[in-house]
């Protein structure tokens, strides 16, 4: 009992000390209410002063010594609102990525057609309705690992960006197709460095136009995601997920085969849903294959 008491007795004076340093400490700038974040701008946080405040009851010194690594810290970043939303209109994806600097010979076209989508056609933006049975329906669809390649992928960390996501990844995973007006060096810059141009947002806001500005921060009932081809593979790019989902081998008819699952699945779970597909095409006309040297010409047939 004696040595249960003084046990009792050290962690009641351990207490008392734990609870006066913290209380002391509190009057000490370190973790003082004036520099936690607030909600509030980003311009209007600014880092601690190295003068204590009038009134304050411990010294100058130590208030010098608390908020000495404080005087050159960065105030906290503020957090981005969602941006308006995009619809799905070719004409305006072509004028995003005009905005970004891709060439005139590629531009975005309506796919009326899914089972006999366009032959040139580099990559695919799908609108689809969202829903707990849309999701359900399409989770098979997004549950197969991808194939190791080198797929540029953005995902989407902020509200009303998925159609940009979506039209991001299409472009920069599409051949020969260059955005120089990102401003990034090397072939494959960083998701983060991409979406934080602000040629991005130039872009989107020109995109969305007056009628997405009015629907910024509401639910729009969609989503968008980029049907690719990387190498030998489809892959489906979903800015929602936490990296690119395998979609099947390359050939002539992937794209109809993997555009026809998804299309399926949303139409069993909802049979009054709309949807829209968009392609991203090469408008620029092939090159005539050349005959092999040391060949015969063949010989011009004129008209009876």
């Amino acid at each position: 009992k004696k040595r249960l008491s003084t046990q009792l007795k050290l962690a009641y004076v351990v207490i008392c000390l734990a609870r006066q340093y913290f209380y002391r400490c509190r009057r000490v700038p370190l973790i003082c209410d004036a520099w936690l974040p607030k909600a509030v701008p980003n311009d209007s946080v600014q880092p601690m002063s190295a003068d204590p405040p009038a009134g304050h009851r411990c010294g100058a010194s130590r208030w010098q010594r608390g908020t000495l690594w404080l005087q050159h810290v960065d105030p906290p970043p503020a957090v981005e609102g969602p941006w308006p939303p995009l619809a799905s209109d070719p004409d305006a994806f072509t004028t995003f990525a005009r905005d970004l600097g891709a060439d005139e010979r590629y531009r975005f076209i309506d796919v009326l057609d899914i089972d006999a989508p366009p032959k040139r056609a580099l990559a695919f933006v799908v609108c689809y309705p969202t829903g707990g049975s849309v999701a359900e329906a399409i989770l098979p669809l997004f549950s197969t690992p991808p194939p190791p390649n080198a797929a540029f992928f953005a995902r989407q960390t902020v509200g009303g960006t998925c159609g940009t996501v979506a039209l991001l990844n299409s472009l920069l995973n599409a051949p020969g197709v260059a955005l120089p007006e990102l401003g990034l060096e090397g072939d494959r810059p960083s998701a983060a460095a991409v979406l934080a141009a602000p040629a991005v947002r130039a872009a989107h806001d020109r995109c969305a136009g007056a009628a997405g500005s009015a629907e910024a921060g509401r639910r729009q009932g969609r989503h968008f995601v980029a049907l690719v081809k990387v190498a030998k593979d489809y892959l489906w790019l979903d800015g929602k997920r936490a990296g690119p989902v395998g979609a099947g081998p390359r050939s002539k008819k992937g794209a109809k085969r993997e555009l026809r699952k998804l299309v399926d699945a949303v139409l069993d779970a909802r049979p009054d849903a709309l949807f829209s597909v968009v392609a991203l095409v090469d408008t620029a006309p092939r090159p005539r294959p050349r005959p092999p040297a040391g060949s015969a010409p063949r010989p011009r047939t004129s008209a009876p």
